[in-house]
This record gives C-alpha cells, structure tokens and sequence, in this order.
C-alpha cells in the first residue's frame, strides 16, 4: 500500500494531519516512529500534530505492550472510538434504512423505515423519524449525517429514472429539509461512491490503492478508486455501470436503452424473474431457495446474472486495470458468492496473469450493511480528511464542530 509522504510547507499542515490520521486509521495503532518512517515528517512536525490530534480527541495514546525492549515502552495512537458517532442513511425505492456508526466503524445502533409513494411531506416525516430513533441511542457527538443514495444524480436522462432508482423525486430538496429539520451537517453521495468510500476506510479494501467497487443492490453501480480517491468524471457519475447495453436487442431498459448490464444482474431484475415486488425480494426466504435445485426461475436467473457478472469483471478489468474488484451492495453476500462460483472461469483479460497478488474479485464482508456503512462514512471521511485551519476550543474545552466539518452544507447537502 502506498503511504503518501509529508510536505513542509506550512500551507500543508491540513495535508500533514490528515496523512497521519489516515496511517493511524489503517494501522489500528502507530508509534511516532512509525509515522516518521512511513509518511516523512519530522519528529516535531510528528509530535505537533499527534498532540494537537489528542488534544481535541480524535485520538488516543497507549503505552505499547510485550515489546523487548529497555525502559518505558513507547507510545502508540489508536482512534479514539468514542470521539462521535454519524447517522448513515441508505435511500432504496420504498424504504430507507439508518445506522449510528461511531469512528472505527462500528454499528451501535440501527433501523429501518418503509417510504411510500412520492409525497414530500410523507418522504420527510418517514426520514424525520428513522433520524429521531437513532438520535436518542446516540452517546457521543453526533459529527452528522450521511444519505447513499441510487444515481445518477443531477441533470441527466437517467436521474430518478425507472424502479431501481428514486423514481419521481426530481430533486434532492428533500435533503435541504431534513438537514434544517435536525440541525446537523448533511452530505449525500451515489450509494456505490458512499459503499467504495466504507470498503477503503473499513472493509476488505482498506489496504487497497487502486480498486473497482461493483455496486449490486436494487439496482447496479461502479466506482473506481484511484490512490484512495474516488474518480467522479466530468459531472460526478463516471463509471455508471448499470445502465451499459451489453445485449444487443435485449430487455428493453427504463432508461429507454436495450440490453443495459442492470437489467440482468440487480435484485429488481431477480424479483421480475421470480415474480416478486421488490419488497418481497429481502426475505430470509429467498436465501433458503438458492439451495433448493428444483427451483428453476431461481438458479436460471443466477446462471444468466453469473454470465453478466462475468462479462462485466472482463469488461471493467480490461478497461480500468484495477488491482481488484470488490462486490458489495445490499445484495446478501451468500447471493453475491453464488453468483461468483457460478461465474467461474473467469473471462482472460489484463488481469488474469499466473498469481496475481490480490484475487481478481473480493466479496464485501459487510454483508447487506454496505450500504449503510458507506452513508455513515460521508460525514466521518470529513472528520478524518479535515481542513483544521481554524480549528479552536471554546471556553469549555469543546471542539467547534463547524469549524472541523467546514460550513453547513446546501442544496441538498454537500455532495462527496
């Protein structure tokens, strides 16, 4: 994994911490030593920052343990897991589901809330109440609140386009609402950008530079990350997997395209085979099926949606060239797993060299708690990643909370 090195300019204080913060993150516990060697500092510069860090208390230090060595043991710096905690929304058609997710990424609470039709007000109230459950189990500062969402989003043909999408919404104000009715900050972020995000901090990609995060929910997204940054492309919806026509005269897709990858491998196109809403596609039941080989409508759609997954990992290797391609998504991982044996050959591509040194494709552990993860992370990715400038205490010794998220966010609230 590549660390990235220090600068000495002054300017790039705010660069300087945020590097020491992430190589605490990845590393779970650093000496001083270790981020001197690993990201170029200066001891002071290191022991600036690492006492500035503590201070405010987003990290805590520990006397290492079992170490052979003379005198006092050194120092190590974890995160401090109970510096605060995020709200993370996931917004599928029909229901949204919510997380209180603290710094180490761990869920302390969670619910879930159905949302019926498109009215604002009925919209906002199911939000209102799904933040308001999750507010009273909070028991740390709240840094905000995180909402994944399905794109595209903005001004395209394909935004809150079709039933795997937020279909009828037209705008995100709902979101300027829900962040004037709690008070708190609010960013918002497609759901596989918000699940790529949550797999570099938190899950099986966190080692990982360069990877593509395969999206499969309802619907079906892509993010590639590139030296731990998201590509956005020119208007923040690159990599839209989805909706790419890989049939020739295929299924007629909602976004008025035929033969579109989404069509044959997303949960909506598992109901339409089996004859289910949506709705009904989440049930213990459907996991029970998928060992039952006498059901037919079952394991032929997972045979035809392991030939798209198939032809997708080709496609996205050959193009992209990633060190991995991670699935993840509120698909249920033992689906996801199915659907990968099944797809087994791989399609040769630029990838497919003798031992490669990460596999070709890695499942997200997470399970179905991808999605919610990745929405928490949004507001946490601030507080990790923070432009410190103008960080203060007031009179009672409490971090500024603004200060460290940067201005409330508008329109929408500020999208990662």
């Amino acid at each position: 994994m590549n660390i990235g090195r220090g600068a000495t300019q002054q300017s790039s204080a705010p660069y300087n911490r945020r590097l020491v913060l992430d190589f605490i993150r990845q590393h779970g516990a650093a000496s001083r030593k270790d981020i001197q060697e690993k990201v170029s500092l200066s001891p002071q510069t290191v022991a600036n920052i690492t006492n500035e860090l503590e201070s405010i208390g987003l990290i805590v230090s520990r006397r290492q343990k079992d170490l052979k060595t003379r005198g006092q043991p050194p120092i190590a710096f974890e995160i401090n897991p109970d510096a605060g905690q995020s709200i993370g929304i996931s917004l599928e058609p029909g229901r949204a589901s919510g997380a209180l997710v603290n710094l180490l990424g761990q869920i302390d609470a969670r619910c879930e809330v159905q949302l019926q039709g498109c009215d604002r007000s009925q919209l906002l109230a199911g939000l209102l109440e799904l933040v308001a459950k999750l507010r009273r189990q909070a028991n740390a500062r709240l840094w905000g609140i995180g909402v994944a969402l399905p794109g595209p989003l903005g001004d395209t043909e394909l935004s809150f386009v079709g039933p795997t999408a937020l279909e009828g919404w037209k705008d995100l104000s709902i979101l300027d609402q829900l962040q004037e009715a709690t008070g708190l900050p609010l960013f918002h972020s497609v759901d596989s950008v918000a699940g790529a995000l949550g797999e570099t901090l938190y899950g099986v990609a966190r080692h990982l530079d360069n990877f593509f995060y395969l999206h499969l929910s309802m619907g079906l997204g892509g993010s590639l990350i590139v030296a731990r940054n998201t590509y956005r492309g020119a208007d923040g919806n690159a990599t839209e997997i989805g909706h790419v026509p890989v049939v020739p005269g295929g299924t007629p897709c909602y976004c008025g395209n035929q033969g579109c990858l989404e069509r044959y491998l997303s949960l909506h196109s598992l109901a339409e085979a089996l004859g289910l809403d949506d709705g009904q596609i989440r049930t213990s039941d459907l996991l029970d099926r998928l060992d039952d080989a006498a059901d037919q409508p079952l394991q032929q759609w997972c045979q035809q949606a392991s030939q798209r997954l198939r032809d997708a990992i080709c496609m996205i290797e050959n193009m992209l060239d990633p060190q991995t391609i991670v699935i993840g998504g509120s698909a249920p991982q033992k689906l996801v797993q199915r659907l990968v044996d099944l797809a087994q050959p791989w399609h040769r591509s630029v990838r497919g060299r003798p031992a490669p040194e990460w596999p070709r494709v890695i499942i997200s552990q997470r399970e179905e708690d991808c999605s919610l993860l990745g929405a928490a992370v949004l507001p946490i990715h601030e507080l990790l990643s923070p432009r410190l400038e103008g960080l203060q205490k007031d009179d009672l010794g409490e971090l500024q909370t603004a200060e460290l998220l940067g201005h409330r966010p508008a329109a929408g609230g500020r999208r990662i």
